[in-house]
């Protein structure tokens, strides 16, 4: 109810109800409308201070989501760098191996590109431009040092696969097997031939054993010859193995002598032939020779790493038995 202002009237002695003019009730009511506004106003920036709105729940909510994904791609871009040291660790580790020279660190490590992107990046004024603008340069480092490091590694596979072929190609097997074998003639170089009663060389080593004993190729390599020979080798074999590498195998069986023919690819501990006493030969065995660049070395070297210690003690022993080849 509302409630009537009253005032005493001295000339009438009696209290007067007052009527507010247009404008007073007006000023009253705006006063009052002002006021509500005001409590309104209040209670609700009191009520959403403590209590978002859901479009400020719904932004807060991307925002958490955000920041996880931020952090997890943070951590891939460490894992992938961890990555990437053990790979340059390896990388490393094999061109010792392969005695190959390694890269460079500022070849390795690879400077960051993309500045046009960068720039543009930049020029957009984003929210929190610098975390973005960071995260790319680590993404773009990782990317340009995998390439590389891809690089490298396609390198050091071909160049392993070649080491492997010319591991393969060099002679490096004894020719007889050690069970065929009864005697052994380490002479390599100048000797007294006993038959034309002069010094002579002896280029090579000779293996004593039974007739029609295997032969092996020592190497991977191409036959490129396989007949009788008049130069007091008999019947003889010569492989090219490449890389400046031939061995020759001689003194062949008479009836069975060869196990190849010319043009054959073979592979190292393959049978090319058969051990007989063909040419100026004073008993059963094999000469056998190494050339390296078309000039005779001592085959020793290349078969005595191949042994076990066994069969090295046993090499020993059989020089010690014989010191004479038999070739005149």
């Amino acid at each position: 109810m509302t409630k009537t202002k009253f005032v005493y009237n001295e000339a009438t002695c009696a209290y007067e109800p007052v009527i507010p003019d247009t404008k007073s009730r007006i000023f009253k009511a705006l006063a009052y409308l002002l006021g509500a506004t005001l409590v309104a106003a209040g209670m609700l920036f009191g009520y959403y201070r403590y209590n978002p709105t859901p479009k400020e729940e719904l932004l807060k909510s991307e925002r958490a989501r955000l920041d996880m994904h931020w952090q997890l791609l943070q951590h891939e871009v460490k894992l992938i760098n961890h990555t990437l040291a053990e790979l340059a660790r390896d990388d490393h580790e094999l061109r010792e191996i392969l005695e190959l020279k390694d890269l460079p660190e500022e070849i390795r490590t690879a400077g960051i590109g993309g500045d046009q992107l960068l720039n543009d990046l930049q020029q957009q004024n984003l929210k929190f431009e610098e975390l973005i603008v960071d995260t790319y340069k680590k993404i773009d480092k990782v990317k340009a040092q995998l390439t590389i490091q891809g690089l490298s590694l396609d390198t050091l596979a071909k160049y392993a696969r070649e080491r492997d072929r010319y591991w393969a190609h060099i002679p490096a097997i004894q020719p007889v097997d050690h069970e065929d074998l009864r005697r052994f003639s380490p002479i390599y170089g100048m000797r007294f031939n006993p038959v034309l009663k002069k010094w002579m060389p002896h280029k090579g080593l000779d293996f004593m054993g039974r007739p029609g004993v295997p032969i092996y190729a020592t190497g991977d390599g191409v036959v490129v010859l396989a007949r009788m020979t008049s130069g007091g080798f008999g019947n003889l074999v010569e492989i090219d193995h490449g890389y400046g590498y031939r061995t020759r195998y001689a003194h062949l069986n008479k009836t069975k002598p060869f196990n190849v023919k010319v043009g054959d690819r073979v592979k190292r501990g393959q049978v090319i032939g058969y051990m007989g006493t063909t040419g100026r030969s004073a008993g059963v065995h094999l000469h056998y020779e190494v050339l390296k660049d078309g000039v005779q070395v001592n085959p020793m070297g290349y078969f005595q790493l191949d042994l076990d210690t066994e069969s090295y003690h046993k090499l020993l022993k059989l020089a010690k038995e014989n010191t004479q080849p038999l070739d005149y």
